[in-house]
């Protein structure tokens, strides 16, 4: 199969199919999109398109790098959760490790790969959410007329 992703929703679609083909496995009771702001239940992700970079790679291609945020809501913030526990830490483990189980996306790029994990907290919607990012990159090349 050629390397056929040309634009951020196509491996933005391919990773929300993908988790959501292993929620149960991962564990995972909600998979949100994009600026989704009601999670229902935890653990649970947010996925988010975040740039496209572009450069001149040969006659009539561009090298493409997409980036996408996978945020990881484990639970909220309470005095028993102020930071994350081993459980937490798995399952980003687990969420990254599926991830490179599909370098290539099935050939649809030609290489991709969990790029940084950040643990934190984050604030949404008046509550505090114990979290990890976890940033994503791939790389493709693309006919000038298809970019």
């Amino acid at each position: 199969m050629a390397q056929d992703y040309y634009d951020i929703l196509q491996p933005f679609d391919y990773y929300y199919n993908l988790l959501d083909d292993n929620k149960a496995t991962l564990g995972l009771r909600y998979i949100a999109q994009h600026e989704e702001s009601l999670i229902p239940e935890y653990p649970a992700i947010l996925l988010q398109t975040d740039h496209v970079t572009r450069e001149q790679h040969a006659t009539g291609l561009f090298r493409v790098e997409f980036h996408i945020d996978l945020w990881i809501f484990h639970a909220e913030l309470t005095s028993g959760a102020a930071t994350r526990s081993r459980k937490d830490v798995e399952l980003a483990t687990e969420i990254r490790k599926l991830l490179h189980s599909k370098r290539t996306m099935d050939g649809h790029i030609i290489f991709g790969f969990v790029d940084g994990e950040f643990p934190g907290v984050t604030a949404r919607a008046g509550t505090t959410i114990v979290t990890t990012r976890l940033t994503w990159m791939g790389e493709n090349r693309v006919l000038y007329e298809n970019s």
